[in-house]
């Protein structure tokens, strides 16, 4: 009676476990469809700067990916022994910082998918205010690396075939260059 009590009672330890990884699903980056992310040019006083992301369908199907995809960040900085974490939002990224793998938290709404047919490509528009103040330093010089998610929630793979299993994740890399300050 005992065993049985012990069983039951870890079954219903992990019935929220097992729930929860519905919302969560753990990807791999695509090789055949890849991305690029730039500064559109465009800015917007509350939101800062829009950054343009190109993805490049270079399998031999077509895609399918939401025609407003929400991204997830992450900014790095280069040090001297190498990129260091400074910043990451939004529901994509990475598993940790040792591990490439894309993680996809929750089951964030999307858009009407858009299809983009083999060695086509997309052009896709973002403002990421909280990644437009982590590309800021105090330091004279500093080298930045924005690098942006992209990954189908659990549920959108699983309803669509034409939607990527994979993840994009496109790299920016930028220096900035702080001016001093005018004499007076």
């Amino acid at each position: 009676m005992k065993m049985s009590l012990v069983v039951l009672g870890l079954v219903a330890c992990a019935l929220p476990l097992l729930a929860e990884n519905d919302q969560r699903r753990v990807v791999a980056a695509c090789e055949l469809t890849t991305a690029s992310v730039i500064p559109s040019g465009r800015e917007s006083k509350s939101q800062g700067r829009e950054f343009a992301i190109r993805v490049n369908n270079n399998s031999p199907r077509t895609i399918a990916i939401p025609q407003s995809p929400v991204f997830g960040w992450r900014v790095e900085t280069l040090e001297k022994k190498g990129w260091q974490f400074k910043a990451e939002g939004g529901p994509v990224r990475r598993v940790s910082a040792k591990d490439e793998h894309i993680v996809v938290i929750g089951n964030p709404q999307n858009s009407p998918l858009l299809d983009i047919p083999p060695t086509g490509s997309a052009d896709f528009f973002v403002f990421l205010p909280e990644a437009e103040k982590a590309l800021h330093s105090d330091r004279q010089i500093a080298t930045f690396k924005l690098t942006l998610y992209w990954a189908a929630p659990a549920a959108l793979a699983n309803s669509n075939p034409a939607v990527p299993l994979c993840a994009l994740a496109p790299e920016w890399k930028l220096g900035v260059q702080n001016l001093p300050p005018p004499r007076k």
